[in-house]
């Protein structure tokens, strides 16, 4: 077993990459929700010819951006900005997309990179502000949550098929429990990381044109549908899960 980034199984199983594309989810409530349909738990199972199944979730927060010297609301405020991303395709992709110039870079290397210049700024959910003492230097949080990308457990398709059903069920029951109080949890430190943020001097900027960014990567998703015909498959499975809601 091993919890993993979800698209970073994109490598094996090309519908993972629907998890690092932007505005997938509405807002948190729609995000568990879907993630929590019987529809994603079918997905989760059924990736057995790749070599793994995957148990369960786990909310990593909504990721937004965040700089050192103006508040981003709009995509036009991105451009000639050096952003940090992670190191995933789907992320490079979405801030070019924005008209932002990404930079794809360890998380260990941000504060620095930050406070030295090589970025304007990065982006992230607000536990970075304060564990990752980014408050220190970015003073702008704009909430424009562009991705929420889940952590999964996986878990070797080898190992799960000499498992007798009865013991699985009560593996996928322990792995919900453990994803419903993770849920609990996230909360709190969202909270607490908003709170000591604000003491820090960050400021955080609600009005934040949403729409303007989603239409900015609709060409993306369209691109990723066609380059991967099963992001589409997943992305159905999204929608019908948000139909039965």
């Amino acid at each position: 077993m091993t919890k993993v980034s979800a698209p970073g199984l994109a490598t094996y199983t090309e519908a993972y990459n629907v998890f690092g594309l932007p505005y997938i989810f509405t807002d948190t409530v729609d995000f568990y929700d879907v993630m929590d349909s019987q529809g994603m738990q079918d997905f989760f199972l059924s990736t057995g010819k790749d070599g793994y199944v995957t148990l369960t979730y786990y909310t990593s927060g909504a990721r937004s951006f965040y700089t050192k010297n103006k508040p981003i609301r709009t995509p036009d405020d991105l451009k000639g900005l050096k952003i940090r991303v992670q190191d995933m395709k789907s992320q490079t992709d979405m801030l070019s997309y924005l008209g932002g110039t990404p930079v794809a870079m360890s998380y260990g290397e941000v504060y620095t990179a930050l406070q030295t210049g090589i970025i304007d700024g990065t982006e992230n959910n607000e536990t970075a502000l304060s564990t990752g003492k980014h408050g220190e230097i970015c003073k702008f949080f704009s909430v424009d949550e562009h991705a929420m990308i889940p952590d999964v457990m996986i878990m070797s398709e080898k190992v799960w098929s000499r498992i007798s059903k009865q013991d699985q069920e009560i593996i996928l029951e322990a792995a919900r429990h453990s994803t419903n109080s993770h849920k609990t949890l996230w909360n709190d430190a969202i909270e607490q990381a908003v709170q000591e943020a604000e003491s820090m001097g960050v400021e955080f900027i609600y009005d934040v044109d949403k729409d303007a960014f989603r239409k900015a990567t609709e060409p993306m998703i369209e691109s990723y549908t066609e380059q991967y015909p099963n992001v589409k498959t997943l992305l159905d499975v999204i929608e019908t899960a948000r139909k039965e809601k």
